[in-house]
This record gives C-alpha cells, sequence and structure tokens, in this order.
C-alpha cells in the first residue's frame, strides 16, 4: 500500500478524529473511504477498461501495418473511451 501525506486544516482533522473515533477505525481508513466514494467514478472507468482491454487482448495479437500492438491498444482505447 503506498503512503500520502497532506495538510489539512484543523476543523478537518477534528472531524477527522471524531469520525474516526465514532467507527472505531484508523483516521487512513476514514480517508481511504472518502476518497474511494471520491473517486468511485474515475475508479470505475479504470475497472471498466482493464475488463475492456482483458476481453480484447487476444484478438489484438495480429498488429495493423506498421503499428506494434501497444500502439493499436492505444489506438483502439482512444477510439472507444469517449
Amino acid at each position: 500500500m503506498n503512503t500520502l501525506t497532506l495538510k489539512i486544516p484543523e476543523a478537518l482533522d477534528a472531524a477527522l478524529q471524531a469520525a474516526s473515533a465514532k467507527r472505531q477505525v484508523s483516521k487512513s481508513a476514514v480517508v481511504r473511504e472518502a476518497l474511494e466514494k471520491a473517486l468511485a467514478d474515475e475508479l470505475r472507468q479504470a475497472g471498466s477498461a482493464a475488463t475492456w482491454l482483458a476481453r480484447w487482448r487476444g484478438s489484438l495479437r495480429k498488429p495493423a501495418a506498421g503499428k506494434r500492438p501497444d500502439e493499436r491498444v492505444a489506438d483502439i482505447l482512444r477510439k472507444h473511451a469517449r
């Protein structure tokens, strides 16, 4: 797991401390949960892209003329990620 260090205002720290105590979990757990909720769409899109790649990776074995397989995947993602 990665470490993130950030500065927060005293009022936010007090609210974080209270939520941590109320839930009986660490402040890190409260922050992780809040970030997961705040970034839910981005996480879902990242998961969708990974699922899509896993599904289609086998069909990308033959690269398009003049393109490496990685370039082809990037090109397909650009077209479908709109």
